[in-house]
């Protein structure tokens, strides 16, 4: 195991061993007034299993859920979601049980870089593979330069970005997806930060919020790879760690996540409409979310999984709720 070693008996003398055990075998944590609708959300199909530091991306149409973990060590768990039968459905295992990678889609393929192995116990991994989505099949691709955990992986152009990440290999990583290589690029030193979301809009990646240091940040980082050039974008409204994001309609969506001392795990969310400058406030998520991934798939945006605990306990409290926002209400 890695960090999970011995949290059981921590999470039974903080009193919290009887709700864990019940996520971890499949429960969702009640929800007072709940009932499959609450405003503009609605609760999706639930995930095969709880699971938190999971990685998910919308790919022709339908959504990937790979990996994270619960009580136990990091899970090799991939499944897909399709719209047709509004279920998810098993497919290939990953290669490895991971938890906080990388996960992208990029040249008809998916990427899953870096994170927390069931085999590397504590350190990250440098290790990368992708997934034919019609064969169903895993292949070991070139790793990173160096390994990296919870940061952020995304595609653009032909490229993959390796940004983040406070433990492993500091600095960007860009991976030529033809060519098989990777390169480094000049990065501002707090781009080093790990729990951050990263996204692509308008050409730019985007890398918000995250932690170092143990103290989470409220800054916005922006990359334009045409110029190579760095700028600072609009701030959250507070600092916070261990969010998730989605694109839709050019408007930027981040939720949950954890407090500027990571130990309030939140239940917000933040809009960033196209064209402001200022983060407004959307609908509140049904239960605190941390750890969690999200994916746009048409008008909706999913958000899967993730840890609903606070503190230290948030990535072991994993739950395998599927909450999804019609985002064209708001």
């Amino acid at each position: 195991m890695i960090i999970r070693s011995g949290i059981l008996a921590c999470l039974a003398a903080a009193g919290l061993a009887g709700a864990a055990a019940a996520q971890e075998t499949g429960g969702t944590p009640d929800v007072p007034g709940v009932a499959g609708v609450m405003g503009p959300w609605r609760q999706g199909p639930s995930l095969e299993t709880p699971r938190a530091g999971l990685g998910a991306v919308e790919f022709a149409g339908n959504l990937y859920a790979a990996g994270g973990a619960g009580l136990v060590n990091p899970r090799d768990d991939f499944e897909v979601y399709q719209p047709v039968t509004g279920r998810w459905r098993p497919l290939a295992p990953l290669p490895a049980g991971l938890e906080r990678f990388g996960f992208a889609a990029g040249a008809e393929r998916l990427w899953l870089a870096g994170g927390y192995s069931a085999n590397s116990g504590t350190e990250p991994t440098a290790e990368m593979w992708s997934y034919d989505p019609a064969e169903d099949v895993w292949q070991a691709e070139t790793a990173l330069p160096g390994p990296k955990a919870a940061f952020s992986l995304v595609a653009l152009d032909g490229k993959l970005y390796a940004i983040g990440g406070e433990e492993g290999a500091p600095g960007v990583f860009v991976y030529d997806i033809e060519a098989g290589d990777w390169s480094a690029i000049e990065a501002p030193s707090e781009t080093n930060r790990r729990g951050a979301a990263a996204l692509v809009l308008d050409g730019e990646i985007w890398l918000i919020g995250g932690a170092s240091a143990g103290e989470a940040t409220a800054r916005v980082d922006v990359f334009d790879p045409q110029t190579g050039v760095w700028r600072i974008g609009p701030a959250l409204p507070e600092p916070r760690a261990g969010h998730a994001a989605a694109l839709h309609e050019g408007a930027i969506y981040v939720f949950g996540g954890r407090s500027a001392d990571l130990r309030r795990t939140l239940d917000d969310t933040l809009v960033l409409r196209p064209g402001s400058r200022r983060w407004e406030q959307g609908p509140d998520l049904l239960v605190p979310r941390t750890e969690a991934a999200a994916a746009t798939l048409g008008e909706e945006i999913f958000l899967i999984g993730g840890g609903a605990g606070s503190g230290f306990f948030a990535p072991f409290t994993a739950v395998d709720s599927v909450d999804i926002l019609r985002a064209q209400a708001q």
